[in-house]
This record gives C-alpha cells, structure tokens and sequence, in this order.
C-alpha cells in the first residue's frame, strides 16, 4: 500500500468509528469530487445537471456512508481506490434519486444493469467490477505496445478467453508452444503495466 492509500484508509478508519474531526476532514477533502461525480453522472443519464440536483446527489452520497453505523465506510477495501469507491455509492445514489423524481436515463438498459449491482449485490461487488474494467482497458492501451503476435496472444488468452488450441491455430505455432510464448509475451507487457505484477507472476498452464 502506497502513502496516499494509507492516508486514505487511516482517514476512512477514523471516520467509520466516529470520529468527527476525521469526517469534517473528510467532507471537506472529498466533496468536490463527489460533486463532480455527480455531475457528470446526472448528465449521462438525464442530459443535464442543475446545481440543486448535484447538492441533492452529494448529500446522499454522504448520508449514505452514515447509515447503519457508519457500514459503507467500514466495509471499505484500502486495496481499491477511495474515489472509484464513492464513485461507486455515487451512482447508487443519483440512481435512487432519478427514481424517485421518476427520470428515467437515457440508457435504461445499462442504468438497471448498474443499479442491480448497486442495490443487490452491493459497492464492492460494483467496484471490483469497475477495477476489472479499468484493468482490461489498461491493457488494451499497452497491447498498442506491443508485438503484433504478443497482442495476438494475450488477446486471445486474456480478453477473448481461448484455449491453447485455438491460440495455437491462430498464431500459427503447436500447442506446446503455447504456454512459454504467453509467459514470454506477459513479461514484456508487464514492463508497461507494472501493477499487473501478481497476475503476469502465475505460471502459464496448459489450456
């Protein structure tokens, strides 16, 4: 954990056991942020954002992370950004407020997908979501990087889910091969994209 992380989670700490100096701190550190989260969120799903209905946002997103003794703050994972995970109970809570002034978003499709996650399966589970997504587009961008046959590669094993089989037929080289090609092209990406250390650590096994 780096030092902005741990200053993170020291002040989340302080203030899921109460204390309110800490939350004054953190009202003040964070609410901007919020702010603008919420902005931008009410204008993706309802193509405007008045300064009332953000401060409306930015409220329940702090009431929110009070409720029930404080739970939100004491569930939070330090391993996760702090601002991907109030942008996570962010979304929640504008989307509860659409639905109660009965705005519908503009994408109903992806806004039920985003309140399911929120409702029933909770933030972390909407933010290890988020963390994957982030994670996948990372690797997108360094893929550019890359070899044409070490994009080949991991893009079919990591992206596209492939087996070694078809890995093979594609790349034009045995199944065998495979593994030690995928090893071999994980470790050149890994020096573009450092925090994929654990993942690019595992051992090819065959697939």
């Amino acid at each position: 954990m780096n030092e902005a992380n741990r200053r993170e989670a020291e002040l989340v700490g302080r203030c899921a056991n109460g204390d309110h100096e800490a939350w004054a701190a953190f009202v003040r550190g964070y609410g901007t942020l919020v702010a603008a989260l919420a902005r931008r969120l009410l204008v993706r799903y309802t193509g405007r954002a008045v300064d009332t209905d953000v401060d409306e946002v930015v409220a329940d997103v702090f009431l929110a992370l009070l409720r029930q003794d404080r739970k939100l703050l004491h569930r939070f994972n330090p391993e996760y950004r702090l601002s991907t995970y109030l942008g996570i109970i962010c979304r929640t809570e504008a989307l509860r407020g659409l639905r109660r002034k009965r705005r519908q978003p503009h994408d109903l499709e992806e806004a039920g997908h985003i309140a399911d996650d929120a409702d029933h399966a909770g933030p972390l589970r909407a933010l290890q979501r988020d963390e994957r997504e982030d994670a996948i587009q990372g690797v997108r961008e360094a893929l550019q990087h890359l070899s044409e046959r070490d994009r080949l590669l991991i893009t079919l094993k990591y992206l596209d889910g492939a087996d070694y089989a078809a890995i093979a037929s594609q790349v034009g080289v045995s199944p065998e091969s495979v593994g030690q090609l995928l090893t071999r092209a994980k470790r050149r990406l890994a020096a573009r994209v450092p925090h994929l250390e654990g993942w690019l650590a595992e051992p090819e096994a065959s697939g």
